[in-house]
């Protein structure tokens, strides 16, 4: 297969790259001791970038019956993207189909310096453990059912005729839900897909999510490390997509 970097009528949806990190108390409502100095830290550092903070209805909640959501929004104007998210234990960098990767990945690097530049003594006290680079796509079915599709994506799924041969249920199938997860290599972790039937532009569409995510001691700790790892991901999920639509799809989308 050629390979192409950019697709002008991409199916994407969504990218986003999430980072966690632990917070003090027992699970489920542990606090981040340095969230409340945080929010103004890293709105100034972010500022030159995203100058409008937007502040979501859960900030309102006491924050340790809220981690790991995001409370604020970090925007270049109101409804703009990407933007940068901020919550207790959590930062995402987010962008929608303006997505360019040679933009997206010089953002979360920006964002990333920044978190560390504020972040108090962060080499020690932000004990980051997990982080996941997520894509998520979607395309109009058109009068197909979702099991068509997914064979575009060479995925296939067998159902044999004989489970409906008593007549009591029709053999055509009204919803998707499946889920695929493998060791990732490159970067060390976990990579999953899977594929939906949902809504895009109030038609009927097949909704896939592609993400790598690494935990624990498989987690990079800082700025470098966590600036190669993105990278990495981002590769890894490049690879696998562009197999993925080989053939029909990628005639569709370039």
């Amino acid at each position: 297969m050629e390979t192409i970097t950019t697709l002008n009528n991409k199916p994407l949806v969504e990218a986003m790259f999430e980072l966690r990190w632990g917070l003090d108390g027992a699970p489920g409502v542990g606090v981040d001791p340095h969230y409340q100095l945080l929010i103004g830290l890293l709105a100034g550092a972010l500022k030159p970038h995203f100058p409008f903070v937007e502040r979501l209805p859960i900030a309102d909640v006491p924050e340790n019956l809220a981690p790991y959501a995001p409370h604020y929004r970090f925007r270049t104007n109101p409804d703009q993207w990407p933007l940068v998210q901020l919550g207790p234990g959590l930062l995402t960098v987010n962008d929608t189909e303006g997505y360019i990767w040679d933009e997206f990945f010089p953002l979360c690097a920006k964002v990333l310096d920044a978190l560390f530049a504020v972040y108090p003594n962060a080499d020690d006290s932000l004990r980051i453990f997990e982080c996941t680079l997520r894509y998520i796509d979607a395309d109009a079915l058109n009068g197909e059912t979702a099991m068509a599709f997914l064979k575009k994506l060479h995925i296939s799924v067998d159902v044999p005729e004989n489970l409906f041969a008593d007549g009591r249920i029709d053999g055509n199938s009204l919803g998707l839900g499946l889920s695929l997860a493998y060791p990732s290599i490159e970067p060390k972790g976990l990579f999953q897909v899977s594929f939906n039937q949902g809504r895009k532009n109030d038609q009927d569409a097949l909704i896939w999510e592609t993400q790598v995510l690494s935990r624990g001691a498989d987690a990079p700790r800082e700025t470098e490390s966590l600036k190669a790892w993105i990278s990495a991901a981002h590769d890894t999920m490049h690879n696998w997509f562009f197999r993925q639509i080989d053939g029909e799809l990628l005639e569709k989308y370039r």
